[in-house]
């Protein structure tokens, strides 16, 4: 009998957390062959009956609705008690989220029934889709762009501006996937029927859809090498672990099987192996490349998801850790609108672009709110800082950032309070500026931040 599988301690998972990780591989399974089946639509047979694909298809719909409900429920349960994401104006956002993913499944409802009842769909379906998907995901990743700038602005930390910078190719990303794919669903048949779809439009050099193509390949590589990048140097200490070949031979995997998809489109890699067999090549290269996203969400989850295994003793902080890693795998399953362009029947790929936006949630709420609760926690800050692993200075600059942006307000109140009091009596203002008290509260911030750091050295 095989022995029993010993985890580390810091690395086992609550039940309730094994439950959702258990739920998400299923949901992120259901995403994948959804959008493998879009991908190789035009390579393979139409000869099954649409009664085949309509059957597959309703039963991934089913699963992602189900699924974008099991991890709202999931997300809320971890956030209902937090009185940081009532002060920050995160139930507005919340409940924004929340109504546009209640909408999105209507429309996946309304799509299956409409297949159903008369055997085509609207296009327009699938372009309120994408709209409401992705606006919400732009806004998203554009807020934790903000506040990640604004958090570097504070406390100087190369990991934090690389976070920023990835958030903001990541929302360009967004933005031209949204407006590419759009300009060319636009021009499709209004109603798509069996057989009607499934052929690559022709874009034509120099035109705005060639512009958008551009634009969405190059955001694709800068955002995915990005976010690559700092991972690897959130997750740098593994390389005494594991020695510094084989962590980079790990790091590296998910950014070549990425980038392979791209250079041989120009330099035609892999011309050989489909000259030889084209059909059966290239449908098992379409496969294997739409599994570059997954693996790099993978990856990218993993670098939150082991801060979270070091936090096990504050619940809520290792639950918005857990929150951003699922996060991160589902926005990189789920941001594959462009394989909607051939616009297959049923429309494959529709029930996984419709998460894309909460996937975005998820990362901004689970960042945005561990930052929070460290600035707000005293006994966590200092736990954090005691904390020798790289990627916990990650979690102490932004919650010093936060506490800094804080404090910053309070005194720029405070100011604004005794000026009125002061011009009443004097009949002049004689307080410094309101730009001089941020300066001076945060080298006030940063200096009992450097004692602490040497007290602790």
């Amino acid at each position: 009998m095989l022995a029993p599988l010993n985890i580390p301690k810091r690395f086992a998972l609550t039940q309730s957390n094994k439950v959702a990780l258990f739920a998400a591989v299923i949901i992120i399974t259901a995403m994948i062959v959804d959008i493998s089946l879009a991908r190789v639509y035009d390579l393979i047979s139409k000869a099954p009956t649409s009664s085949l694909r309509f059957i597959i298809f309703s039963v991934i719909t089913i699963i992602c609705i189900i699924g974008q409900y099991f991890f709202m429920s999931f997300v809320g349960h971890r956030t209902t008690y937090s009185a940081s994401i009532v002060k920050h104006n995160f139930r507005a956002i919340s409940w924004t989220v929340r109504l546009s993913q209640y909408t999105l499944a209507i429309v996946l409802i309304v799509l299956v029934l409409q297949i159903y009842a008369t055997e085509q769909y609207h296009t327009f379906l699938l372009l309120m889709t994408i709209w409401i998907s992705y606006g919400i995901a732009i806004f998203a990743l554009g807020v934790l762009a903000e506040r990640f700038l604004s958090w570097y602005r504070s406390h100087k930390n190369p990991v934090i501006i690389l976070y920023a910078l990835a958030a903001v190719s990541l929302s360009v990303n967004l933005g031209f996937t949204l407006v590419y794919v759009y300009d060319i669903v636009v021009d499709r048949p209004q109603l798509q029927k069996p057989y009607s779809g499934g052929s690559m439009p022709i874009i034509k050099p120099g035109s705005v859809t060639a512009a958008l193509n551009s634009g969405f390949f190059i955001s694709s590589i800068v955002s995915f090498a990005l976010l690559w990048g700092s991972t690897a140097v959130l997750l740098h200490h593994y390389s005494s672990k594991l020695g510094a070949f084989r962590y980079w031979m790990v790091i590296a995997s998910p950014l070549l099987l990425f980038l392979a998809q791209f250079v041989s489109l120009f330099i035609g890699l892999f011309d050989p192996i489909i000259s030889a067999d084209p059909v059966s090549s290239a449908f098992w290269l379409m496969l294997i490349f739409t599994l570059s996203k997954p693996v790099g969400g993978i990856l990218f989850a993993m670098g939150f998801f082991s801060i979270a295994m070091s936090f096990r003793q504050n619940v809520v902080l290792r639950n918005y850790l857990i929150i951003s890693a699922f996060g991160f795998v589902q926005l990189f399953v789920s941001n594959q609108a462009s394989v909607l362009i051939v616009t297959p029947y049923p429309p494959f790929g529709v029930p996984t672009v419709s998460l894309v936006g909460f996937a975005s949630y998820m990362i901004l709420l689970g960042i945005y709110s561990s930052a929070i609760s460290i600035s707000e926690d005293v006994k966590l800050r200092q736990f954090v800082r005691k904390t020798a692993a790289d990627q916990s200075k990650l979690l102490d600059s932004i919650g010093t950032a936060a506490m800094t942006e804080d404090i910053q307000k309070k005194v720029v109140k405070i100011r604004r309070v005794l000026s009125n009091e002061i011009t009443e009596i004097t009949g002049s203002e004689s307080l410094p500026s309101e730009d001089d008290l941020k300066s001076y509260v945060e080298e006030v911030v940063n200096e009992i931040s450097k004692k602490t750091e040497h007290n602790r050295s």
